[in-house]
């Protein structure tokens, strides 16, 4: 489905399962639900493939060529929605209640969450377009943070003789996702290996 903004606010008011297709590899896509959704970026909850929430994604629009509804998979993966749902692991991380505290009336979504990161120390994912026009990921926390660029510092897990900083223009930035199995993974190796006390969640 051709991306505009009646499209947005259409899946935004449904609240259906939907497959956002927003990366340069055509096989990569997001998978979840659109909750709200500013000039700039949508926030969706997001869902993998085991039917359980994997954080809270801020995906910029001008990124995203496809919208798919209805698709066999997703048909799929509603089933296991309802079976995570039945048996409890659905939202192990209260990501819905994270969103029940939101603005969801905001005007700058990306400034607020990383803001908010920022100074609460919270590990995040940042997908971004590299030097090389690649689908490029880190998973840390900031460091730095201005209206033009973010410093981060992560942990890579085949080098742990230290933590690592890499820089990102906010322009770049593909995606933000907060409050995932990978920060909190992330969170709780830095913690361990390099006693930073940072946050995987809310």
């Amino acid at each position: 489905m051709i991306v505009n903004a009646a499209n947005i606010k259409k899946f935004q008011t449904t609240k259906q399962l939907v497959e956002i297709h927003h990366f340069i590899n055509p096989d990569t896509y997001t998978i979840g639900v659109i909750m709200a959704y500013d000039q700039h970026f949508c926030m969706v909850k997001s869902i993998d493939p085991n039917g359980k929430i994997n954080g809270l994604l801020l995906v910029n629009q001008a990124d995203i060529y496809a919208i798919e509804e209805d698709t066999d998979y997703l048909r799929a993966l509603a089933i296991k929605c309802d079976l995570a749902k039945k048996e409890g692991y659905y939202d192990i991380w209260h990501v819905e209640s994270l969103i029940a505290r939101i603005d969801l009336q905001q005007i700058n979504f990306l400034w607020t969450f990383l803001q908010s990161a920022y100074q609460n120390r919270r590990v995040l994912t940042i997908g971004f377009t590299d030097d090389a026009d690649l689908d490029a990921t880190v998973t840390g926390y900031i460091k730095e943070l201005n209206h033009e660029i973010i410093h981060i510092n992560y942990v890579d897990d085949y080098d742990l003789s230290s933590l690592w900083t890499l820089s990102c223009q906010l322009e770049q930035i593909n995606y933000v996702r907060l409050v995932s199995f990978q920060t909190h993974e992330y969170a709780a190796l830095m913690r361990t290996i390099f006693n930073e006390q940072v946050q995987g969640g809310y």
